[in-house]
């Protein structure tokens, strides 16, 4: 007998890279969805692609928190909450001006705590809610001349953890996703788009492994998930100086 009741999905950055695969995904297990981009264009271009009858998309620049407050009021807290909206920038420590380091550091981190926080009161009425939280690689490895995404990015990783754990007794399950190089369009927008070229085939995964993967750990109650067999072989060793050294030099920017 089919179910009556849909789960309801709200997935930020929904319009490429993993939002998209995410999207996806769901709508292949007959989620409803509430899809969320800055981008009109690019919204469009993916809710044609992915065709399905049961997304909504809507348009929010994350990066304010009067947009995020918006967004909270007209969406209701769904079933699961992918926080997947982000950027990946380049620039050595001091470049970026003051307002450019604060939205990206919201963006990534204290914007994604805001959207969590706004649903938590609803989704903990809720039965075996879930939220998932793309975060990076980056957030367990020192990021030269990427030193504000890395930082946004562990921070949001120990948020997580911390949520996971505080969260349990809620029947609410936290995962957060550390994702290394992902076959996504978020390095040409970073202007990094060379990285293609130089970053080794192995060192890559495409966005619809690292969906596969952080769903099963979701749906397991994993807190942490490190998508593809390499990245999961090497992250015990990120921190030691030599495999800094060998990373660094692997994945050197121009």
């Amino acid at each position: 007998m089919q179910r009556s009741h849909k789960p309801r999905a709200l997935i930020t950055g929904s319009s490429s890279g993993i939002g998209f695969a995410y999207a996806k995904h769901l709508a292949s297990l007959g989620w409803h969805l509430d899809l969320v981009s800055n981008n009109p264009s690019r919204s469009d271009e993916a809710q044609k692609q992915l065709n399905y009858p049961h997304a909504t998309s809507h348009l929010a620049d994350l990066s304010k928190p009067s947009e995020i407050e918006q967004l909270t009021k007209k969406i209701s807290a769904p079933d699961l909450l992918v926080a997947n909206a982000g950027i990946t920038k380049f620039a050595i420590a001091g470049a970026l001006e003051r307002k450019e380091k604060k939205d990206i550091f919201y963006l990534l981190c204290n914007g994604v705590i805001d959207l969590i926080e706004d649903y938590l009161p609803e989704m903990k009425k809720k039965s075996n809610s879930r939220i998932v939280i793309i975060s990076s690689i980056a957030a367990l490895t020192p990021m030269p001349k990427s030193s504000i995404y890395a930082s946004a990015k562990s921070a949001i990783y120990s948020y997580g953890q911390s949520l996971s754990k505080e969260l349990e007794q809620d029947n609410i399950f936290v995962t957060v996703s550390l994702p290394g190089y992902v076959r996504t369009e978020a390095h040409e927008k970073a202007g990094l788009g060379h990285l293609k070229k130089k970053i080794p085939p192995w060192m890559w995964i495409d966005p619809e492994q690292a969906v596969k993967e952080t769903e099963s750990a979701s749906r397991r109650g994993k807190s942490k998930i490190i998508p593809g067999i390499v990245y999961k072989a090497v992250s015990p060793f990120l921190r030691m100086p030599v495999t800094t050294r060998i990373w660094n030099k692997i994945t050197r920017r121009k």
